[in-house]
């Protein structure tokens, strides 16, 4: 907290980076509440990805991913841009809340997660009308993001393991342009309700959860209360 404060008086912009697990989802608006206080300038939260470390962790469903996603919309109104990881639906949910005439969404009432961070925050920090600050750059695992090893070895994120290639045998924009998986992820050729939805591309999931689950990149994110909910009615 020191360090902080510290950067923020000598002028340096400031990154907090969350990760958003059911051990800690409640404590959101607090944390909130401390990066205003703060005057942190982005708030970086990491849906998590159940690989590597992370197979030993629960993560949130995808109904609790909506209800973040929505809180997360409602935290950016308070002086912070938020950006999130391997959760591109909350670009969906912040295009959705700039189309609505509510500062909050109707179609979240009666959700208690949604509404238990809500009411949290505005207990914490008083009601704010201020513009939404949430990037809506249509990138993902492979589309706009690669990710170079120490060693070389790429891949199409930190958390999706398939490597593509290496930077000391190829070059970094051969890999990125002509690798197959990556062209398909670019046309969001993914299997299931992915393909289908209208957000494909401004979306398209994560792949990374795509692959921890079915081993399928170009699977449906199953973090998506919209791909949850189409695999739920198909039933």
């Amino acid at each position: 907290m020191q360090a902080i404060r510290q950067l923020k008086q000598h002028g340096f912009t400031t990154q907090i980076n969350t990760t958003v697990m059911p051990t800690n989802v409640h404590e959101l608006a607090d944390v909130a509440a401390l990066l205003h206080e703060q005057r942190v300038d982005v708030w970086e939260v990491f849906f998590l990805i159940t690989t590597g470390r992370g197979t030993e962790i629960k993560a949130t469903t995808a109904q609790e991913n909506e209800d973040v996603c929505n809180f997360l919309v409602d935290a950016s109104r308070y002086g912070f841009t938020v950006r999130t990881v391997e959760a591109p639906f909350f670009r969906r949910v912040a295009l959705e809340r700039r189309g609505s005439d509510s500062i909050f969404p109707r179609a979240m009432e009666g959700h208690s997660l949604y509404a238990s961070l809500r009411d949290r925050l505005i207990e914490r920090l008083g009601p704010s009308t201020a513009p939404i600050r949430a990037p809506s750059a249509a990138t993902r695992d492979g589309k706009g993001i690669v990710f170079v090893a120490a060693n070389g070895d790429v891949y199409p994120s930190g958390f999706l393991p398939i490597k593509l290639g290496n930077v000391r045998v190829s070059s970094l924009i051969d890999i990125y342009r002509d690798n197959e998986l990556l062209r398909s992820i670019r046309a969001a050729e993914f299997v299931g309700p992915c393909g289908a939805c209208e957000f494909a591309n401004l979306c398209g999931g994560s792949r990374s959860r795509a692959f921890a689950a079915y081993g399928n990149p170009l699977a449906s994110d199953p973090g998506c209360v919209h791909v949850s909910e189409s695999v739920a009615s198909s039933r």
